[in-house]
This record gives structure tokens, sequence and C-alpha cells, in this order.
């Protein structure tokens, strides 16, 4: 059994250890504390910053607010700003040159503010005192000059001379019946609030996330002030290409000595146009088609004829076998052609020429006038012819036509001269009627009625044609029938009423 007094005495030497250890403790706690109090009076009083102070990578322990001033003038002095274009130099010089200044006094009271600060929080100091950084972040506060930045920054100040962008086009060129395509031109101009909105924005930008760095800029593309229609977009150049093949297209159309013109500018509004090719318009082609049907066919038409003596005589439809009569088809594929020749053309439109034994249908035309002037007239009635070339009476005479007592009456209307020619021999009738007279001018223009010399009459007029006419021609005087055979040509109108 342990003795009682050796086991009170081990817990008393215990206690004693442990009341050493708190008070060795209370004392280093309270010198810790007194030194604290301490450092942070002294330096309470200094206007430096503590140890460890990092400012803009330097350590600056010691060192007042104003002592670092003139480093943050010399950093802020040297950024160089540059501006290309189009990848040569176009502006460059220092901040000030630019009108940005350091606000020294913004950031002097910045760096007195942050000292201040870091001497009146208990981090820092204990920061200071375990030997840790403590990084000062100033804000390098910067002046603008609008009057100065100005001054540099327009378009005076560039190197490089300054052209205007143009949008595209695509005209008709009616002078020289063709399409012409400019294409959009890309200068250089550029607005300058905007150019230096922009710049100042470029600077402020990098002096704020690179800090006091060199700040190279290139001329942004949308800067320029760019074409608003460009060929390609605006499908200029693919419809220039589908009307390159109508470049020159004109046709005039003639009439005789009257012409009509379908100019380039028409033409080009009656063709339609997919991508790259282009078509004529069906609609507007027969339009056309019928214009020229309704403005210049005369060909089995009621025709109106104002005779020598100004009677105004009217030949239907079925009694009027000479004139124009447009071949549609063929002058649409004439019209196809010829707009894509590549020169203006000049022409007649394609009319049917001749009848179906190759006579032809008609002489010549003035405008809407079939005749142009030159016709054969015979009035039945007064038994009398007159022969009109190109608006002058040629020669007029007495004749005599069909009897009209025997019902051999002259084909009244109006028919082309089918041909011309020398010593025939007229044959007709049956029987005891048949005949055969030989003839020195044969003139003939409908079912073998014509105009012939009829050497075996003495007299010519009056009413010789009822009871002794002929079997339907016009008889004439020889001499006058050699007159007008040498100087009329086939097709010649001969118009012929009661």
């Amino acid at each position: 059994m342990p003795e009682l007094g050796t086991g009170m005495s081990r817990r008393r030497r215990k206690s004693h250890l442990g009341s050493i250890i708190l008070i060795i403790i209370l004392i280093l706690l309270i010198a810790a504390i007194g030194t604290f109090v301490w450092y942070l009076s002294q330096h309470k009083k200094s206007v430096v910053y503590l140890d460890n102070t990092i400012f803009m990578g330097e350590n600056v322990a010691g060192r007042a607010p104003e002592d670092l001033m003139a480093g943050v003038r010399e950093l802020v002095d040297g950024v160089d700003i540059t501006l290309s274009e189009a990848g040569q130099p176009a502006l460059s010089g220092k901040l000030a040159d630019f009108g940005f200044t350091l606000d020294e006094d913004k950031v002097r009271s910045n760096l007195q503010n942050a000292m201040l600060a870091q001497k009146s929080s208990l981090g820092s100091v204990l920061r200071c005192l375990t030997g840790a950084e403590t990084l000062i972040e100033s804000e390098l506060s910067m002046k603008f000059d609008e009057a100065v930045f100005n001054g540099v920054v327009q378009t005076s100040s560039l190197p490089i001379a300054r052209r205007a962008s143009s949008d595209a086009s695509l005209t008709q060129n009616s002078a020289e019946r063709r399409m012409d395509l400019v294409m959009e031109v890309y200068g250089n101009e550029f607005d300058e609030a905007q150019f230096r909105s922009w710049m100042k924005q470029q600077i402020e930008g990098s002096l704020r996330d690179n800090g006091m760095t060199d700040i190279d800029l290139a001329f942004p593309e949308e800067l320029y002030i760019r074409p608003q229609v460009t060929a390609e977009a605006a499908g200029f150049v693919a419809r220039a290409e589908a009307l390159k093949p109508y470049d020159g297209a004109e046709i005039t159309y003639e009439f005789g000595p009257q012409t009509e013109v379908l100019d380039y500018d028409t033409i080009i509004s009656w063709l339609d146009v997919n991508g790259n090719t282009a078509s004529v318009n069906q609609e507007k082609l027969d339009d056309w088609i019928y214009h020229l049907i309704a403005y210049y066919n005369t060909l089995y038409r009621t025709r109106k004829f104002t005779t020598t003596k100004g009677r105004e005589v009217t030949f239907p439809e079925s009694d009027n076998e000479y004139g124009y009569r447009l071949n549609e088809d063929q002058e649409r594929a004439q019209f196809l052609e010829d707009i894509t020749s590549g020169a203006p053309v000049s022409r007649e439109p394609v009319y049917v020429k001749t009848d179906k034994w190759d006579n032809p249908l008609y002489l010549k035309r003035n405008g809407r006038d079939d005749m142009a002037g030159t016709y054969v007239e015979v009035s039945i009635e007064d038994q009398h012819l007159w022969y009109y070339v190109d608006y002058e009476l040629f020669l007029e005479t007495d004749v005599v036509t069909g009897d009209v007592t025997l019902d051999r009456g002259t084909h009244t209307g109006v028919f082309p001269l089918s041909y011309k020619q020398r010593d025939y021999t007229l044959t007709g009738g049956e029987g005891s009627g048949a005949y055969e007279t030989p003839v020195s001018y044969w003139m003939p223009f409908i079912d073998g009625q014509g105009l012939h010399d009829a050497n075996w009459r003495s007299n010519f007029g009056g009413d010789i044609y009822m009871g002794n006419g002929s079997h339907g021609c016009v008889n004439l005087p020889p001499r006058v029938a050699e007159k007008i055979y040498d100087e009329i040509k086939a097709g010649t109108a001969i118009v012929i009423y009661d």
C-alpha cells in the first residue's frame, strides 16, 4: 500500500509547473502586445509606407507618397501610342500628344489615402510584422484635353489620302444601246467624329486593361464609310450578264420612207430576267406583233379609196387583194434574231410577199399608204383610166372594159399587177366563142383579166363596153399601152370600180 505523503507531493509539483507555464505565456503575450502597440504608434506618426509594401512591382517601404510620383510620371511619359492603317504608320506620339496627361493631384491623393489606410488596418500591420507583402493598387488617373486630342486625331493628320466609297449601279446607256455596270468602290473615308470616339475609347480601354504600356492600334474596318449597294448583293452582276447579249439592240422598221423605231430601252423593258439569263416576255412581243398587224396590215381588209373625181369608194375585204400582211411567225423569229445581233437593224417587217402563184401582193408603201401614190385607176362608169406614179398623174386614157351585156364585166376591186409580158396571146371561150388574140403588151391582174393593147379598136370610151366590150380585160390604145407597160412594175395596185 503506497504512502499517502508521497502522492500528495507529486500533485503539488505538477500544479506548480502549470502555473509557471501560464505565467510565461502571459508575459510573452504582454510583450507581443506591447511590441505591436509600440510599432503601430511609431508608424502612425510616420509619413512613409510600412515594410514590404509593393507599388508597381517595387518595394516602397519607408518611402513617402510624394516620392513615388516621379516614377509614376516617368511611367506615363514613356507610353507610346501608334495607330496603323493598311499596314502603314498613321499616327504616333506620347500620351500627352493625344491629350492624355497624369492627374497628379488625384494620384497623389490616392497614394496618400493608401498609406493612411495601410496604417489604420490591423491586417496590414500584422502582414508587415510577419514579413508578408502589401500591394498598393492606386489608379493612375488621367486628365483628357479634347482640344489637343482633336487637333491630332483628324483626317489631315493621316498620311494616306482619302477617297470616297461609291455604290454599284447598273444603268441603261440609251445612246450606246447597252447596260453600264459600275462596280462599287471601297474608299477609305470615314466620319471624323466616329474616328475620334473610337480612338479615345481604344486609348482609355488600353490604359484601363493593360496599364501604362505602349498602345498599338490598327484602323478598324468598321470605321470606313462603305458602299451601301454592292453589285453582287444587288444582283447587278447577274443582270448585266443576262442583258449582255442584247447590247446594241434596236430595230428600225421601214414603211417606205417612213420608219418606226423600236429602241433599246423599249426592247430591254420587254425582257424577263431570271438569274443570269433573259428572255423576251411573250406578252410584250405579242402586243408588238398585234400593233404591226393592226396599224400596217392592208391586205384583205376593207379599203376606202378616193377617186380622181373625189368620190369615195369602199371595197369590202373580199375585193381587196392588194396590200401588206405580216407573216407573224417569221416576224417573231426575225425579231429575236435582230435583238441579239449586237448591232442596230433597219428593215421592213416580214410580210407575206407573194400569192400562191408567186406573184407579188404589193409594190411599195409610204407609212400606212400602201400604194405610195403609184397605182392604176379604172372607172367602169367613165370608161377611163388614170395612171399615177409617185403621187403624180403619169397618163390618162379612155378604155374599153368587159361587156356587161354578156356578163363579162371587168372585176371590181383592188388587185396587184401579177406580172407583165410582151407579145402574149390571149385565149379563152369554148366552141364558136373560142378566141386567140395576140397582144403586144400583156399586164394581168386577176382571173385572166388584165391591161393590154387593143389594136383592133379605133375608138375607146363612151358606152362601147355595153354590147362591144371585152371579155373582161381593160382594152387600151396601143401607144398608151406601150407607155404604161414601159413604166409599170409587177405589184402595182390596179383599182377598178363601177
